[in-house]
């Protein structure tokens, strides 16, 4: 009887009921749209448990944001526009991940080129911390908030209140730099 009343309930209803803490309302909505937001999820990632994750972060953040979201016009572009959200964000991170793998193995590369000894994980680790600190302030400070921080061009341009492409100028010139320091270093010192 009670699942029938909700069925009833248009999206923006079981919302409003949501934000009242009702967990049934939360439930429809699940039932509602899990499956939809999970096959557009997998249309846009390689991998069916990324997809199924962003999905049920979606819903998690709904869950736990409730009290905070205000959604003006229909839920389910509200949904989809989180999805959507949350998905570059993936690919983002995803991106981040790889470029700092491929910088490690550069330098990894370019070393065992170079040399038969062996570089400790640490050594090098403070090798591009000392070129890190050696990089212009304003240019550090945008390059530990886009690596070390994780935060997206915007979100960098926001706090430092400067245009995104000056971040994005500021980041590619500070991994020219660290690529061409380091690899002097690694040249003169082993």
């Amino acid at each position: 009887m009670i699942q029938n009343k909700y069925s009833d309930c248009s999206d923006e209803q079981l919302f409003d009921l949501l934000k009242l803490d009702d967990e049934t309302a939360y439930q429809v909505l699940y039932e509602r749209f899990f499956y939809i937001l999970f096959a557009q999820a997998k249309r846009k990632v390689s991998s069916i448990e990324d997809a199924q994750d962003l999905t049920q972060d979606i819903f998690m953040n709904l869950w736990n944001k409730r009290d905070r979201i205000n959604i003006e016009g229909k839920v389910i572009n509200f949904l989809f526009a989180s999805l959507r959200n949350s998905i570059i964000n993936f690919y983002i991170k995803t991106k981040k991940q790889g470029e700092r793998e491929e910088l490690f193995q550069y330098f990894k590369v370019l070393y065992e080129e170079t040399t038969s000894r062996t570089i400790h994980k640490n050594e090098l680790e403070r090798i591009i911390q000392n070129e890190i600190d050696a990089l212009p302030l304003k240019m550090k400070q945008i390059y530990v908030l886009s690596r070390n921080q994780e935060l997206s061009h915007k979100e960098i341009a926001e706090l430092m209140a400067i245009s995104e492409h000056t971040v994005k100028k500021q980041v590619a010139n500070a991994l020219k730099i660290l690529k061409k320091k380091i690899h002097y270093v690694l040249f003169t010192t082993f």
